[in-house]
């Protein structure tokens, strides 16, 4: 907080004092000024009142001033008293040199800033792969394939039940080495690890796309018998889960009991035009869906992927990508071209294009599919698509190109922008949305 002195401060009045009491007033001022304060000693509820004023990022600093510090900011932000703010998701990147493997970074679209926490160390191995984001934490495999839940910011991990072998159903070091980076394609918390001492954790897995549950008091994963057809995305609100199937219909699953129980499904019409667009895309390109839940609506929003494209972004032959000489991929071999969005309407029981989202900006990828308003927040641009690379299945296919596919799509003027400057060469691992949760 800057503090305005008037002239009539004491500062500005200091060397005014009557001459027979000057030297022993400036003494005074020399030794106030000159002595370290031992800021360690600070009341607990002083140091309460100014972490009430501060951001993420000054908490983060503040827990790094010393131990007591530190002690005083766990215990105020996990009290009951303690009401957290809402949070711009930051974007989690790979440290810029290949030899900083312990360290984790992270993008602040509000100040345009990289963020890095260090030392981290190599705590899950040396290929830790990420498979969703949630309420603030990271869920990941380890180089063995064991799953646990990762807060960054605090750095409390939580491992999870063994992955059973039924889920994957092959030899496990053959399921270590070449399907455990997209066996499981989305992981959503039901609530918060950190605040909930009943917490859950529901995924897609496999090939076919099922559902798996996860209660913290059980010690084994949970298969649901759900849709036949598999699922492309899943969100939560207050322990109900919203599935959102290949077909692009919605399940309601209920956790508040012990075993979760399937509510209701819902099978919207699907409108034309969206069959029409899946059709165009059909053959060099491949499509991805979300669920967006955003004030009390759910969103069906359509990702349109290029499976190869030139610099312009126009789809090109296959037989074009590959040169004689080297035999290597002249441009990306993917990349997100076009969004669709589409409002579920209950009384109709259909899905209804939207070209604007108005003050909302939607972000998307391995995280849990999220919508922010521009007038709670800045650092972002309403009606834009905020997205990552989630295509699992193709992210491997060339050692070139992987992780590389994120950008903002804007719903006004159709097209896709960065809004971080890399390179668009292979990232490994993919960057994914956070919400900063230090606590």
């Amino acid at each position: 907080m800057a503090i305005k002195r008037s002239p009539s401060s004491a500062s500005a009045t200091m060397f005014e004092f009557p001459s027979n009491g000057s030297k022993r007033r400036s003494s005074f001022l020399e030794d106030s000024f000159t002595s370290k304060p031992d800021w360690s000693q600070l009341h607990s509820e002083l140091l309460e009142l100014i972490l009430s004023k501060l951001s993420l990022v000054q908490i983060i600093r503040f827990k790094a001033v010393c131990s007591s510090w530190r002690s005083i900011a766990e215990s105020y932000v996990s009290s009951s008293c303690y009401a957290p703010f809402p949070q711009m998701p930051w974007l989690l990147v790979p440290p810029n040199q290949e030899d900083d493997t312990d360290s984790l970074c992270f993008f602040s679209l509000e100040d345009k800033k990289v963020y890095q926490i260090k030392n981290m160390g190599n705590q899950f191995g040396c290929d830790v792969w990420c498979v969703g984001s949630s309420h603030g934490w990271l869920l990941i495999l380890d180089d063995e394939a064991n799953p646990f839940l990762f807060n960054p910011f605090s750095q409390v991990r939580i491992q999870l039940p063994t992955l059973p072998s039924f889920m994957f159903e092959v030899n496990r070091s053959y399921f270590i080495q070449e399907l455990r980076k997209f066996f499981i394609t989305k992981a959503v918390l039901l609530s918060d690890p950190s605040r909930d001492k009943n917490y859950g954790v529901v995924v897609i897995f496999g090939y076919l796309s099922r559902l798996a549950f996860c209660a913290k008091t059980g010690s084994c994963w949970t298969v649901l018998n759900g849709a036949s057809q598999g699922y492309s995305d899943i969100i939560c609100s207050n322990d109900i889960v919203y599935a959102l199937t290949l077909d692009n219909s919605i399940e309601v699953w209920d956790f508040h009991a012990c075993l979760p129980r399937k509510r209701r499904e819902i099978h919207p019409l699907i409108p034309k035009h969206m069959v029409e667009a899946t059709e165009s895309f059909r053959g060099s390109h491949s499509s991805q869906s979300y669920l967006v839940e955003s004030s009390g609506d759910l969103f069906l929003v359509m990702r349109y992927v290029g499976n190869f494209v030139n610099q312009e972004g126009e789809p090109v032959d296959e037989t074009y990508l590959l040169s004689d000489e080297d035999i290597q991929p002249l441009v990306c071999p993917y990349q997100t071209l076009m969004f669709h969005v589409y409002k579920l309407d209950y009384s109709e029981q259909k899905w209804v294009e939207v070209d604007n989202l108005k003050n909302e900006a939607l972000f998307l990828g391995g995280n849990h599919s999220m919508s922010l308003s521009a007038q709670e927040f800045s650092g972002f641009e309403r009606n834009c698509i905020y997205f990552t690379d989630d295509n699992w299945n193709l992210m491997n296919g060339d050692y070139l190109y992987g992780g590389h596919d994120f950008g903002k799509f804007s719903l006004e003027d159709k097209t896709v922008k960065p809004f971080y400057d890399c390179d668009l060469g292979r990232i490994d691992p993919p960057p994914f949305w956070i919400i900063p949760n230090p606590w």
